[in-house]
């Protein structure tokens, strides 16, 4: 009985660190969700969109991240930010950032990040997922991705390791053991 329990416990662990967060579809609804938070007049062009959390270190590494080095070129990137705590300020000088609720996240039907959506200048959706391979994987690929995005093929999505931005999610996720 003891082994069985144990058992459990420890797969209820381990799924905590192993598991990837739903990412939202690729759909037509959420190109033009996300299309719409860009400035009013400002021409179309290819949009980033980066969702991160101020209570997910996996976010606060994609932060540092996108941070360190050279953005790519053609992109307008924008950073919603859910969360109680002030975006860094680093952060607020490079990139558009828009302060988010959870429920407006959900609205969107993004229950988790980090999250990259990469968008077309006519809305489509050419990628939503994840940053990298693994959970704190040591290379993040949104470089790749967006270049890739503007290609024809289709990007197959990076897992999302990261932490539950809905209620929904949260609640699902409360019945695994915690550290």
């Amino acid at each position: 009985m003891w082994f069985a329990v144990m058992t459990l416990f420890s797969a209820g662990m381990l799924a905590r660190h192993v598991l990837a967060m739903p990412a939202p579809a690729p759909t037509a609804r959420l190109g033009q969700h996300l299309m719409a938070l860009r400035p009013a007049g400002a021409p179309a062009g290819w949009l980033a969109v980066h969702v991160l959390s101020s209570e997910c270190r996996c976010s606060l590494r994609v932060v540092a991240h996108l941070l360190e080095g050279p953005r790519p070129a053609g992109w307008a990137e924008i950073v919603l930010w859910v969360g109680d705590v002030t975006p860094p300020p680093e952060l607020v000088r490079a990139f558009d950032v828009r302060r988010v609720t959870a429920a407006e996240l959900a609205s969107y039907e993004i229950e988790a990040v980090p999250l990259l959506v990469a968008i077309a200048p006519d809305g489509d959706v050419r990628y939503a997922g994840g940053y990298t391979e693994r959970k704190q994987g040591p290379t993040f690929h949104d470089l790749e991705i967006l270049t890739a995005a503007r290609g024809t093929a289709a990007i197959p999505s990076l897992p999302l390791f990261g932490c539950a931005t809905s209620e929904r999610l949260q609640r699902a996720l409360s019945s695994l053991p915690t550290p």
